[in-house]
């Protein structure tokens, strides 16, 4: 059984920008580093990053706080 985790916190809008940049930095290595991989190499373009986060739930994880912290940056603005 799967069950959705909700975490709330309170960010100043430079540690929320700052979070982001790391976030979205780690993303795109973690991607990176296996994109090239045996693995992977096979799947089409357009499909290989969503068998990345699919086989890496730790990169799935990412950019879904990436993608959360995005909505609560502009909603800030």
């Amino acid at each position: 059984m799967n069950t959705a985790l909700s975490i709330q916190m309170s960010l100043s809008e430079s540690l929320a920008e700052a979070l982001q940049q790391e976030l979205r930095e780690r993303l795109r290595l973690g991607i990176q580093e296996h994109w090239y991989s045996d693995r992977f190499r096979c799947v089409p373009d357009g499909l290989r990053t969503t068998a990345i986060l699919s086989a890496y739930p730790a990169l799935a994880a990412q950019k879904t706080t990436l993608g959360a912290l995005r909505v609560a940056i502009r909603k800030q603005a």
